[in-house]
């Protein structure tokens, strides 16, 4: 087979291979969340709790170093500043620490930003490439470790914490604004440019008024997380005594 042929062929199964990976790493996960609620209140629970900390620094640590390997270094994409990479270095603080603010981080841009690269990835490569397995390491602990603190170690987002999210992203999208502007990159996506591949950022309009656009997109899939914890809320809160 050609190398046209097989970059053909990886085109044309590349929703399979995807699907296949995300499958995969939904089990692995769930399997993960499994154990950690079966093993709740045991000292066993604190060794996993620790070793899944533990995972997403290693995860985060293997993506950074792949990518400032010298012959994968690539200044407009390599360097650890995208929104995901952000959330990537949350996981093991929020998971090893406790830290409030790293949990809010984990929680809003993980489950509401970052899960953006299960659905349109940016990665254009097959398994063939380490670029392929880099994605999903990284997208994947980002995730799973968010999920694992929502669903085994209980945390409850509170409107505050969605405030800090809201506002320390909105402090981001200025600093990587800035610097796209000054270096023709396109971290956090609000650059000039595009992704060479299609996502979300190709239905929002020229640039920089696309720039509001994913603002507003970013903000509002943050309100939308806090939605189900209000009504739960609501409906748990206690009647009013009226006198």
């Amino acid at each position: 087979m050609t190398l046209a042929g097989a970059a053909g062929g990886w085109m044309q199964d590349r929703a399979t291979v995807h699907a296949l990976a995300l499958f995969v790493w939904a089990i692995i996960t769930a399997t993960i969340i499994l154990i950690g609620l079966r093993l709740r209140g045991t000292d066993r629970a604190k060794r996993l709790n620790k070793g899944v900390g533990l995972f997403a620094l290693a995860a985060y640590i293997a993506v950074n170093i792949y990518w400032m390997w010298p012959g994968n270094l690539v200044w407009d994409k390599s360097l650890p500043i995208q929104l995901c990479d952000l959330a990537a270095l949350c996981a093991p603080i929020a998971l090893l620490t406790g830290s409030r603010t790293a949990r809010a981080l984990l929680y809003f841009w993980g489950l509401g930003l970052s899960t953006q690269g299960f659905i349109t990835p940016v990665n254009e490569h097959g398994p063939e490439s380490g670029e392929f397995w880099m994605h999903w390491l990284n997208h994947g602990a980002i995730v799973g470790a968010a999920m694992f603190d929502l669903t085994v170690l209980r945390f409850r987002p509170q409107w505050r914490d969605w405030r800090t999210a809201v506002l320390l992203g909105v402090v981001y999208l200025a600093c990587v604004f800035v610097l796209n502007i000054i270096t023709g990159w396109n971290y956090g996506y609000v650059g000039a440019t595009k992704p060479d591949v299609r996502t979300l950022v190709d239905f929002l309009g020229p640039w920089p008024l696309r720039v509001v656009w994913i603002a507003l997109i970013g903000i509002t899939a943050m309100a939308l997380l806090m939605v189900p914890w209000e009504v739960a809320r609501r409906l748990t809160r206690s009647p009013d005594v009226r006198e």
